[in-house]
């Protein structure tokens, strides 16, 4: 019996068999996964404190930029009132004037006559006739005067100086029949404004 007891059937006996073998592995596994993890974090942990860092930097290089160009636009102004108030008031209006002399003189030659009166002529129905045309050459202004056959025919010449592209803003402001001529025309004398936009041209 002892001797049968000692001996251990070789069915029941698995060699190199070691239960802790597979816990331990799985263990090494999460170890090393949550040391990559750590590793990762501090990584991306470092970079934003890099990325930070050289933002504050760059921010404080651009405020005491802008603090030297603050101080450096002062200064000229200081400059500029200094000599401002060293030049008498009647010189300061002289060339006040001038300047305002050679503004409408630019805004004359950027003017041109021909292109307006060109589109005007393309609005104007054959029974409609203009007598004045008065433009402001700094906001583009136009007044019209003129004389219509009848209201349909100035209705008419409105709508035509409407559908230019160069026009806006087009408006009647005065109507009256005329007084009958000596040759016994009638119609109605008429003032309109508009904003003249081909003026650049």
């Amino acid at each position: 019996m002892g001797a049968g007891h000692r001996r251990r059937d070789p069915t029941m006996l698995i060699s190199g068999f070691n239960l802790a073998a597979g816990y331990y592995q799985q263990s090494r596994r999460e170890i090393v996964v949550a040391t990559a993890l750590v590793v990762v974090l501090a990584l991306l942990l470092i970079g934003q404190i890099a990325f930070w860092t050289a933002g504050r930097r760059e921010a404080t290089t651009v405020a005491s930029r802008l603090a030297r160009m603050e101080g450096e636009l002062e200064r000229h102004q200081e400059q500029v009132r200094a000599v401002l108030a060293g030049i008498p008031a009647d010189v300061i209006k002289r060339y006040e004037a001038r300047v305002v002399t050679f503004n409408q003189i630019l805004e004359a030659s950027s003017f041109s006559w021909t292109a307006l009166l060109l589109e005007l002529e393309q609005s104007v129905p054959p029974a409609v006739f203009l007598s004045e045309i008065h433009p402001d050459l700094a906001t583009g202004l136009v007044r019209l005067r003129g004389v219509a056959r009848s209201f349909d025919e100035l209705t008419l010449f409105l709508r035509g100086l409407e559908q230019r592209m160069v026009f806006r803003d087009v408006y009647l402001l005065r109507q009256a029949e005329r007084k009958a001529q000596s040759n016994g025309a009638e119609g109605l004398d008429f003032e309109a404004s508009l904003i003249y936009q081909g003026r650049g041209q």
